[in-house]
């Protein structure tokens, strides 16, 4: 996460690796797909974030539109990715434009829900006391 905030990268390779990742490919409602992460313009509505992580959006069809160029990385945006597996859960959100991010990693697979709401909160707290 600290390589996507800080834009001090040296070596070419992994830089554009990391600009691939947050490259816009796939709009679903307020949602942008990349090849890694998720973003939405920033700031972002809880409920735009819920309903982007939503059981309805993993495990249903949902139209998508194809992004013709791709929407380059933003700095105005939030990126984040859930997951889990084996019993754990875990939920990454950054901001670029704050300087600020949250990794959350929990030994119980807490739903998409609960972590997505956590994040929320905190993230608006830190952007309330920069």
């Amino acid at each position: 996460m600290e390589a996507h905030l800080n834009d001090t990268v040296q070596d070419e390779t992994l830089r554009q690796a990391l600009a691939a990742s947050r490259t816009g490919y796939f709009s679903i409602g307020k949602m942008t797909q990349g090849l890694g992460w998720e973003s939405y313009a920033y700031p972002v509505a809880l409920e735009q974030l819920l309903k982007g992580n939503s059981l309805e959006m993993i495990l249903e069809p949902n139209p998508a539109n194809r992004l013709t160029p791709p929407l380059a990385p933003r700095q105005e945006a939030l990126y984040n990715k859930t997951g889990s597996t084996n019993g754990f859960g875990g939920y990454v959100a950054f901001v670029p434009s704050e300087q600020i991010g949250i990794v959350m990693l929990a030994n119980h697979n807490y739903p998409n829900g609960a972590r997505i709401e956590a994040a929320h909160q905190l993230l608006s707290a830190l952007t309330e006391t920069l």
